[in-house]
């Protein structure tokens, strides 16, 4: 009898963030003199032109990395280019183990092809409470957008093969819904066969985005960043074989990112 896991979606990490980002919003407005620090950031520190940083991600269809380089067009607001590499499940996938064979990695029955997004655009952030001189924490929004490539690779499995003379073995083979089964699957195959039967898909994403920024350095860049993000392909990508396919895609996320700032 196989047993069935189903991935849990757990958003509790986004609605923290979306709380905190309220309570500073709250705060900064109900003390002016705090809403004026950012102009003293420009009075006394150092106002540097060029920014980069890079970081990991955790969103509510897989994971991530993020990197982003750019220019302070004021104390205010920067400019930064956005490239990010993620996964993205189906929301249907199911995890499967087949208790009779030794693969105890499990596979997704029905999934036809494994995504990878690529996301190259450009978007602008801008200062909402700065953290001054003396540290504190520095509270930022961002709109980002550009070109989305979602990269379909097909899957591969372990099935199982019966032939009168040798047996029962076990072979790998592209996964295909009219002639596997979960009772005749053995497991998962390597994640990277089938890289070369990929097809790409083209697109166009949009964020919005809470950054948080800690510490007293001010060319050491330490943020977290949390918000949503929609991909949207030209036709459905076709992850999954049994249930309905889309071709948008809208997820929470959180980012925790490092960096430095320099002129």
């Amino acid at each position: 009898m196989l047993q069935t896991y189903r991935f849990s979606h757990r958003l509790q990490w986004f609605w923290s963030g979306i709380l905190i980002a309220l309570l500073v919003l709250g705060q900064s407005a109900s003390n002016p003199l705090q809403a004026q620090v950012v102009a003293g950031v420009e009075e006394t520190g150092i106002l540097y032109s060029k920014v980069k940083h890079a970081g990991m991600m955790i969103h509510s269809s897989g994971i991530g990395i993020n990197y982003r380089r750019g220019k302070h067009l004021t104390g205010y607001s920067y400019l930064l280019g956005d490239f990010a590499l993620l996964t993205m499940r189906h929301p249907k996938e199911v995890k499967t183990v087949n208790p009779y064979s030794d693969n105890n990695g499990g596979f997704i029955y029905g999934k036809l092809n494994s995504l990878l997004i690529l996301r190259t655009g450009i978007g602008k952030q801008k200062t909402i409470n700065a953290r001054g001189d003396k540290g504190g924490v520095e509270l930022s929004w961002g709109l980002y957008g550009g070109a989305s490539w979602g990269l379909a690779k097909p899957v591969y499995l372990t099935v199982y093969s019966f032939d009168d003379l040798k047996g029962v073995s076990e072979q790998v083979e592209r996964y295909n819904p009219d002639v596997h089964y979960p009772d005749n699957i053995s497991g998962r195959a390597s994640y990277f066969k089938g890289f070369g039967q990929s097809r790409i898909y083209p697109g166009v994403y949009g964020s919005f985005l809470f950054n948080f920024e800690f510490g007293r350095e001010q060319e050491r860049l330490r943020m977290v960043e949390t918000g949503v993000t929609v991909d949207a392909f030209a036709k459905p990508v076709p992850i999954m074989a049994l249930t309905k396919n889309s071709n948008f895609f809208f997820t929470f996320f959180i980012r925790v990112l490092i960096g430095n700032q320099w002129n």
